[in-house]
């Protein structure tokens, strides 16, 4: 099921940790597509490499690739950094894989609770 279903929780508490997992699941990316694509591009470097050794690893300028990418951005994304093309579907398969797994945790729950109930 979830990354957390060796630890002894309630079913009521599984059942919560589930829904908010799809208010997550569901939340992120309209908030990603809200904001403006270029709400990332201005601030300070946070890449360690960058701090430390002030060179730019692979995955510097990705978080900016990936949101130009969400707004169809193409360029700009491509600018910042070549590999958000495949990072970025990447991520959005895991995503929804994710998803899917928990719209099962909750069919699950959902199934449980009607034969408990005698329905």
């Amino acid at each position: 099921m979830s990354f957390l279903s060796n630890i002894n929780f309630s079913s009521q508490q599984k059942r919560a940790f589930t829904y908010f997992q799809v208010f997550i699941i569901v939340f992120i990316p309209v908030i990603l597509l809200l904001l403006p694509k270029d709400f990332f591009d201005e601030g300070v470097a946070i890449c360690l490499s960058r701090k430390l050794f002030d060179i730019e690893c692979y995955a510097c300028g990705l978080t900016r690739a990936c949101m130009h990418l969400i707004h169809f951005d193409f360029e700009s994304a491509f600018y910042y950094n070549m590999g958000s093309f495949i990072v970025f579907p990447l991520i959005a398969t895991l995503w929804i894989k994710w998803f899917m797994t928990v719209i099962k945790e909750i069919k699950y729950y959902h199934v449980h609770a009607n034969s408990k109930n005698g329905n």
